[in-house]
């Protein structure tokens, strides 16, 4: 963060605190206590689980100097600063800190693959320029402001991820970030139960637009129908770049092998590179990511060789040994293209023969999906039968849709082992029993779905993971503000 005057802040948030402001500088901001250090500022934020304002005591203790909560707080503390709402207040803190710098912002969403170009284009940049990309997935009205105030002096660029789960969160959040470039990863059947239709997915999506600045460039999917219409109707047009598989893409993934040991794919027939990550999909992050780093000025040599070695996120399809077991971690989050593409991974057709027994799915429900998750459900255990899977567990409210998907219609899913249970807890009791030596398991489902937990469970039982050139360590991580994340 760059320094600000206690003065500055107050005036900003339209704070007002009953004792005298301090002619202090802060230069950090913090929603957790246990991260506090000497000079930041505390915003007592309520999350799910946590109320701050519980915690403004421990803040100070470990450094913080003054805190901003929006009720009635013991004056001993050493300096408070009441507001309305906390959440509004570090959103108008953001926003000025923002207007103070003149570092590229580069804003991500989409309903897939963000988080993943997010920090592919933060591992490339960060090679050649000062910057940083957003933490894990602050995505929200919380983790997007304190992106915007974790920059420092000197940087050159931002990357910031833009999630929503409610119509009007992604527009909002760009007027707060006012990227120089923006980028939409994917449209897809995400949130169906909070938008109805894939069309206002993309409704949502295309308005993250609405905050570049003049003169910045958009990076848009154009394998998706509904955003390029959406972003072609716009009243205030604006440079923009296109990237895919389509043949009308700028560009253009025009050759894409995946394999259990990664992608290698070319760009317009010219540009070729390999990926350490699973998923066809994982191309396309790679395109915008290239179109993304060009508009900066870096080599396209220079940013393919840089890709190389760039590690996936935690629990999204990284892959490890469990002792005699290949595990396949997309335990993070899932929707309906999601979960397709992570089944396409392990498909008898993706080109993982070898060494490989058999093909296990463990599946969680897909959340947020309202009239159209029996449905959506059910295709998934259809894509399951027509994979090659030779055992599927799943998960959840909606598991019975999907054994019935895997189940019904085909002569060939009566070779396929099938079991619906309730919980997470429950496959962790039964991996014993189910699973076998050369094993390839699959474990995906919504966050809440908790399928981590399996994925720690096969780790104990069958020994523990192990980073074999392919992959990274899975680990589960929390944070004590909570809420900092949407999809």
């Amino acid at each position: 963060m760059i320094p600000l005057t206690l003065d500055e802040i107050v005036r900003v948030i339209g704070g007002r605190s009953e004792r005298p402001v301090q002619p202090f500088s802060i230069t950090g901001v913090s929603t957790d206590s246990r991260s506090c250090t000497d000079g930041d500022l505390f915003v007592a934020i309520r999350g799910d689980r946590f109320d701050g304002h519980e915690y403004v005591q421990n803040a100070m203790q470990n450094g913080a100097i003054a805190t901003i909560v929006d009720r009635e707080m013991d004056a001993s503390h050493r300096l408070v600063i009441r507001v309305e709402d906390c959440v509004e207040a570090l959103g108008k803190l953001a926003a000025f800190h923002r207007n103070q710098t003149s570092f590229t912002v580069i804003a991500v969403t989409g309903s897939n693959g963000k988080t993943t170009t997010k920090g592919m284009i933060g591992h490339v940049l960060g090679r050649h320029l000062l910057g940083r990309s957003a933490e894990k997935s602050y995505n929200n009205h919380i983790g997007v402001p304190l992106t915007l105030l974790s920059t420092r002096l000197g940087d050159e660029f931002l990357v910031v991820e833009i999630g929503t789960n409610a119509v009007g969160e992604v527009r909002s959040l760009s007027l707060l970030a006012t990227p120089n470039i923006c980028i939409i990863t994917s449209v897809s059947e995400a949130h169906l139960a909070g938008f109805g239709s894939v069309e206002a997915v993309a409704t949502e999506k295309a308005s993250l637009l609405d905050g570049l600045r003049p003169g910045g460039l958009a990076i848009v999917n154009a394998d998706s129908p509904e955003l390029m219409h959406r972003v072609l109707q716009r009243e205030e047009p604006c440079a923009m770049v296109t990237f895919g598989f389509s043949q009308h893409a700028d560009v253009r993934v025009t050759e894409c092998v995946a394999t259990l040991e990664g992608v290698t794919y070319t760009l317009n027939d010219k540009f070729s590179g390999r990926l350490r990550l699973l998923g066809r999909h994982n191309a396309l992050n790679a395109a915008a990511t290239f179109a993304a780093c060009r508009r900066l000025n870096v080599e396209p040599e220079a940013i393919l060789h840089a890709l190389e070695d760039f590690q996936p996120p935690p629990m999204r399809l990284n892959v490890s040994r469990c002792g005699d077991l290949t595990l396949v971690d997309d335990s993070y989050n899932a929707n309906p293209s999601s979960m397709a593409a992570a089944i396409g991974v392990i498909s008898r057709n993706a080109g993982a023969d070898k060494g490989v027994g058999r093909r296990v799915f463990i599946v969680g429900d897909m959340l947020e999906l309202g009239d159209e998750a029996v449905s959506h459900h059910e295709r998934t255990g259809r894509l399951l039968r027509e994979a090659g899977a030779d055992l599927v567990i799943a998960v959840g409210t909606h598991a019975g849709d999907v054994a019935r998907g895997v189940r019904d219609g085909c002569n060939l899913g009566d070779g396929v082992e099938t079991h619906a249970v309730d919980d997470a807890e429950e496959v962790c009791r039964s991996l014993r029993d189910w699973l076998c030596p050369n094993d390839l398991v699959l474990v995906k489902g919504s966050r809440r779905i908790a399928l981590d937990r399996v994925t720690r469970r096969i780790q104990e039982v069958f020994g523990e993971a192990v980073d074999d050139g392919k992959a990274v360590e899975t680990k589960s991580t929390t944070d004590g503000t909570s809420g900092l994340q949407n999809s």
